[in-house]
């Protein structure tokens, strides 16, 4: 008999919590329907309901928290508005919130009853009311922007890029929403202030021929690169390239790639595009240079190096470059005559090495004298002054040998 008593009372207590939070939810209902809406005691009431397992996945509950939620933000609306003393960051999440719930409550809705019907009770009304306030996102996203907190900046602008996907606004004819592309555009700007590039080049990669190409694309590139992605950057590099003929940046970052991938050829093809586009640049010439040098076309090279300094007499590397082309060449001879058997050979041969080092010192002197603490340039002088007795210089350049650090 006591355990029937105690299972009574246990179905009691459960069938009274029941109805104590559908209470909650008919009381959360006539605080807003009110003459004088309380949106405060609506919003106290539902959240009790909302927290309970009796009335927490029932369609209604949920549809009554999008009212609620949905009269709060209209309320703080009405205040902004008027001038009055909007709080704009809870009528943002207000916003958010009244959406999640009427998208709860559809798909508890969509639930199959007891004998497995499904008989949407809310669908329409719900419908209705998400498409009321698409266009509040908007607002709230570019809020939460202008006051710098991109985060939530990025769930309001998302939410409403999210609209055309959305089942229940199929058919619709959203995807044609001509602010889509400015939406997403900034959804990555939202995500590059988030630091989050995974997610920014989702967005910038649906609008990058849309929204502000120039800026995006190299935006693209920054992201793929802090993401190590190289086959998505090298795309960009030779998509930008072909968009944007006159902008440098996009081939010589070709340039650039493949010679780190020691992809010589490819490089070279890279190079001369970039020269096409900026024919004087004494930068572009070098690189050549060395590409052709690596390539073991000395003469190539060479004629690279002197185009290099025809459009900037002091480029420094470049100078160097050439010094070096000839101070290896006479190192080679030097070598080669000192295997010479024959005295008499020997010295004949020994006579030419003085004019193969001298050639090599006035662009050697120049690039030290532009840059004096070049290890190489100081290397390649001290060996050029031994070679031709020149005492003092040498030890000039073994002293600051010894003080480079």
């Amino acid at each position: 008999m006591k355990k029937i008593l105690f299972l009574l009372c246990a179905v009691l207590m459960v069938v009274g919590n029941a109805g104590a939070q559908k209470k909650n939810v008919s009381k959360a209902k006539a605080k807003i329907l009110s003459e004088n809406p309380d949106t405060n005691a609506a919003k106290e009431a539902i959240l009790l309901a909302l927290k309970d397992s009796t009335t927490y996945n029932e369609a209604g509950t949920w549809f009554t928290a999008g009212d609620v939620f949905a009269a709060i933000y209209n309320e703080q609306q009405k205040k902004l508005w008027t001038s009055k003393n909007a709080d704009q960051p809870m009528m943002a999440q207000s916003l958010k919130t009244a959406y999640d719930s009427y998208l709860k409550a559809d798909s508890l809705d969509q639930l199959p009853d007891a004998k497995g019907k499904v008989k949407p009770k809310y669908r329409k009304r719900i419908i209705d009311k998400v498409k009321e306030f698409q266009r509040g996102f908007t607002d709230a996203g570019s809020y939460f922007y202008e006051q710098k907190d991109y985060k939530n900046a990025l769930i309001m602008f998302s939410t409403y890029l999210g609209y055309k996907d959305l089942p229940i606004l199929k058919g619709e004819g959203l995807e044609k929403d001509t602010l889509l592309p400015l939406i997403t555009y900034y959804c990555g700007l939202s995500a590059t202030q988030c630091q989050d590039p995974a997610r920014s080049v989702v967005y910038y990669e649906q609008i990058k021929d849309v929204v502000d190409p120039k800026w995006v694309y190299a935006r693209l590139c920054d992201d793929y690169m802090a993401l190590k992605d190289t086959v998505n950057l090298v795309r960009m590099y030779q998509l930008g390239a072909v968009k944007f003929p006159e902008e440098p940046f996009y081939v010589r970052n070709m340039v650039n790639f493949y010679i780190n991938e020691n992809k010589m050829a490819e490089a070279l093809r890279w190079i001369d595009q970039a020269i096409a586009q900026e024919p004087t640049s004494a930068i572009l010439w070098n690189v050549k240079g060395r590409i052709q040098e690596n390539d073991k076309k000395i003469d190539e090279a060479r004629a690279c190096f002197m185009k290099s300094i025809e459009f900037d007499p002091n480029f420094g590397e470049a100078l160097g470059n050439i010094g070096r082309l000839d101070y290896n060449f006479a190192v080679e001879e030097l070598n080669r005559i000192n295997n010479i058997r024959n005295e008499k050979l020997y010295r004949a041969e020994k006579v030419k090495i003085k004019v193969l080092f001298e050639k090599a010192r006035p662009n050697f002197e120049k690039a030290h004298a532009l840059n004096p603490t070049e290890r190489d340039y100081i290397i390649a002088l001290r060996g050029i002054y031994y070679n031709l007795d020149m005492d003092t210089e040498f030890k000039a350049m073994e002293e600051l040998l010894k003080n480079l650090k």
